[in-house]
């Protein structure tokens, strides 16, 4: 076994020790969606990304899977012209989240019409796009002002006490949305924590209305547990429960061709594909034997962006 899986085996082993495990949980975080410019970058990096689809924001109505530590995402749609935005997630890491605080910091991005922070600002952050500039075109020109109003309103009162601002936590179901209820349901390197992931594509084309869009980044990078990228397909099954641990989530370890399966299977027609190509890592022979035979494309493709569309004649699936 290489030297570097133990560490994380050990890591992954004291999360059954019950106090480790309630340090981990009152200080665990995501990372990055605590940002209002990583909010607003990965934010107009799907939209501009949707808009060349046909994708328009105007009066949409948003879901997002894994909003993470803030709905910053969700602030930063609704002020570009969305009518609703609902966020699910399996941990409430943006319970805690100052959200006051964030939509003042967009909306001074909003009324300045900021640029889009760049690649040497975030430079692992996907899609990517041909210009960084304020992208007036995809952005509803209405009132933003009066938008930020109607938001702070429903902050003084609660999440879900009003129309434009949900947030779902835990998700655990397709009818904790409405079936053919939302014009656009995205994540940002969340698809590849996800265990059910049939169901969730499933639930996703269901929550859909015909001619809705689907839009995901999903990194297949190891996230920390090998000094390698592709490392965490290095351990076998045995040893990654044991990396896992009581996580309430980790990697689902599946590569680009299971999510294309999915996708398809549940009814989705494929728009774009952006990969990005690993330059190295390790070599087949030092993987789990279940991954030592992935295809070349899946093997060197470390993320990618998915758009996807339900047909405009298709019917929501029932459960």
């Amino acid at each position: 076994m290489q030297m570097w899986k133990t560490r994380h085996i050990l890591l992954g082993m004291l999360t059954w020790v019950p106090i480790l495990n309630a340090w981990r949980q009152r200080h665990a975080s995501t990372g990055g969606s605590d940002s209002a410019r990583y909010c607003y970058s990965v934010w107009f990096r799907h939209l501009i990304t949707l808009n060349r689809y046909g994708f328009n924001v105007s009066g949409a109505n948003i879901g997002e899977l894994g909003p993470g530590d803030s709905l910053g995402i969700g602030l930063s749609a609704l002020l570009s012209g969305a009518s609703r935005y609902v966020g699910l997630d399996i941990v409430p890491y943006s319970a805690k989240a100052d959200l006051s605080k964030m939509l003042n910091e967009l909306l001074d991005m909003y009324t300045k019409e900021a640029q889009v922070p760049d690649d040497k600002e975030f430079p692992s952050v996907r899609p990517l796009i041909d210009s960084c500039e304020f992208p007036r075109h995809v952005v509803d020109g209405g009132n933003v002002i009066a938008k930020a109003e109607e938001i702070r309103a429903q902050l003084r009162s609660g999440l879900d006490r009003g129309f434009l601002l949900g947030y779902r936590v835990p998700w655990m179901s397709l009818p904790q949305i409405d079936e053919s209820s939302l014009d656009l349901i995205f994540s940002q390197a969340v698809l590849e924590h996800v265990d059910s992931l049939e169901e969730t594509y499933r639930a996703m084309f269901a929550w859909l209305k015909p001619g809705g869009y689907s839009s995901h980044v999903i990194d297949f990078r190891a996230h920390g547990r090998s000094p390698f990228w592709n490392g965490h397909r290095a351990y076998s099954d045995r040893q990654w429960k044991l990396v896992r641990g009581k996580r309430e989530f980790l990697l689902n370890r599946e590569p680009l061709s299971t999510h294309l399966t999915l996708a398809k299977k549940a009814g989705f027609e494929l728009l774009l594909t952006q990969r990005d190509q690993a330059p190295h890592g390790l070599d087949a022979s030092a993987l789990a034997l279940r991954f030592s035979k992935l295809s070349e494309t899946d093997a060197l493709t470390s993320g990618v962006l998915l758009v996807l569309q339900k047909p405009k004649s298709a019917q929501a699936l029932s459960n």
